[in-house]
């Protein structure tokens, strides 16, 4: 197994385990809103469980960012959005580690609020910069987009095929298909976000319904399933 696909497997359990997490979120949140019973306290302790697992799976996740960020040119202004999104990410994710250390009982719980409010500020500002990247990087493929196939329609109206016509079709797929994955990536983002908000908020933010949240963060987790899915 190579490491690209050993890391994509990796990626994909920890995805399988945010959407049976958040599916179980949801359900307490609509079906078994009112429940008291046995049923409804063994799902909420399942679901914290999966929510302590999943922050075990980003142990050293932070390196990742760090690495993207020493390699990030910041004077221009993608790298000072490239900076804004793997920075804010890579605090998140260092703080998580520290959550998850107070969540096994090796840091005193005293610190969960400071590390969870540090951590959902590092993660809004991290979404901020990865929607703004995400924008400009589809508004571009869509500029380039057109003018090939403008290009291509022009050549076919005027009876002047070239040999390169094959190439320009295969690269407007090819960017149709980036712009898809970009779109869907925007909509993951801005559904995590709205959850960091409520986080940020402490619950006071537009939107605190917990049927909403949860919902949002299913829609993540389906999309980055799907992202990660083997080809």
């Amino acid at each position: 197994m190579t490491r690209q696909l050993r890391e994509k497997s990796i990626l994909l359990a920890w995805q399988v385990l945010k959407v049976i997490r958040y599916s179980t979120k949801l359900a307490l949140a609509t079906a078994l809103k009112n429940d008291s019973g046995d049923l409804a306290v063994r799902l909420k302790e399942f679901e914290t469980s999966i929510g302590t697992s999943r922050k075990a799976y980003r142990l050293g996740k932070w390196l990742s960012d760090l690495n993207t960020l020493r390699n990030t040119p910041v004077l221009t202004k993608a790298g000072s959005l490239e900076l804004l999104a793997s920075g804010g990410e890579g605090v998140y994710y260092f703080v998580e580690q520290l959550t998850w250390l107070v969540k096994a009982g090796l840091l005193d719980k005293k610190y969960a609020k400071r590390f969870s409010t540090i951590s959902a500020w590092a993660e809004l500002v991290g979404y901020v910069g990865n929607v703004t990247l995400n924008g400009l990087r589809i508004a571009a493929a869509l500029e380039r987009e057109l003018m090939l196939t403008q290009e291509l329609v022009r050549r076919k109206k005027e009876d002047d095929t070239m040999p390169d016509d094959v190439h320009l079709i295969k690269e407007v797929q090819a960017l149709r298909a980036r712009r898809l994955l970009r779109t869907l990536a925007v909509v993951q983002d801005l559904s995590d976000a709205l959850m960091a908000v409520n986080d940020v908020t402490d619950g006071k933010g537009p939107v605190s319904s917990s049927a909403v949240l949860s919902a949002c963060g299913l829609m993540s987790a389906f999309i980055s399933v799907h992202k990660n899915w083997p080809s």
